[in-house]
C-alpha cells in the first residue's frame, strides 16, 4: 500500500511505531494518522507532533486496551472521517495479528500494514526480547481465534515495508 486514506498506530509500543507512522506522513503515504491505545497515546501522540505530524492531522481514541478494541473503537471514528483504506504502523510480531482483527471488524476499509522495528531487536542483545514477545503473540494470535473468531491464517496480503 503505497497510499492511505490514514495512518494507525495502535498502543503497545510507544516509540518505533509513531516514530515510523510520523515518517510515512512526511513521505506522504497519508494525509492523517490516528492514534489508539489507552496506556500510551499521550506519548504516541507527542512522538508524532515531534515528527512533524501537524496536531490537526491526528486524531486520538484513548480507551483501548487491546487490539479488538483499537479496532473496535477506532471503526465509528474512521467511517465519521470516509476513511476507506488505511495502514497499520505496528510491531513486526503484531502484524498478522491486527491486520486480521483491523479486517474482521471493518471489511469495509481496505487495511494494509507495515511493521515499524526498534534498533534493539535486531541486535545480539535484543534477541531475547523477540522471542518473548513472539511467543506472547503466539498465544494472543490463540486466544483471538478463540474469543473474536480472527483466524490465524489466511490473512492475504503481506506486510508492507515503505521505503525509508
Amino acid at each position: 500500500m503505497e497510499h492511505a486514506d490514514a495512518l494507525i498506530v495502535p498502543g503497545g509500543e510507544p516509540l518505533a511505531r509513531p516514530q515510523e507512522a510520523a515518517r510515512l506522513y512526511k513521505a506522504g503515504v497519508a494525509p492523517r494518522v490516528f492514534v489508539t491505545g489507552w496506556g500510551d497515546f499521550g506519548m504516541n501522540r507527542r512522538i508524532l507532533l515531534e515528527g512533524g505530524v501537524p496536531p490537526d492531522r491526528i486524531t486520538v481514541e484513548s480507551r483501548a486496551i487491546t487490539t479488538q478494541s483499537n479496532a473496535s473503537l477506532l471503526k465509528p471514528m474512521l467511517e465519521a472521517a470516509k476513511v476507506r483504506s488505511a495502514l497499520i504502523v505496528t510491531s513486526p510480531f503484531h502484524t498478522r495479528r491486527a491486520l486480521a482483527t483491523f479486517r474482521k471488524v471493518m471489511p469495509d476499509i481496505h487495511f494494509g500494514v507495515t511493521d515499524a522495528s526498534i534498533g534493539w531487536w535486531g541486535r545480539p542483545e535484543g534477541r531475547g526480547d523477540v522471542n518473548r514477545f513472539a511467543a506472547i503473540e503466539f498465544l494472543k494470535t490463540a486466544e483471538y481465534w478463540l474469543l473474536y473468531g480472527v483466524k490465524p491464517w489466511g490473512v492475504e496480503g503481506r506486510v508492507t515495508r515503505v521505503e525509508r
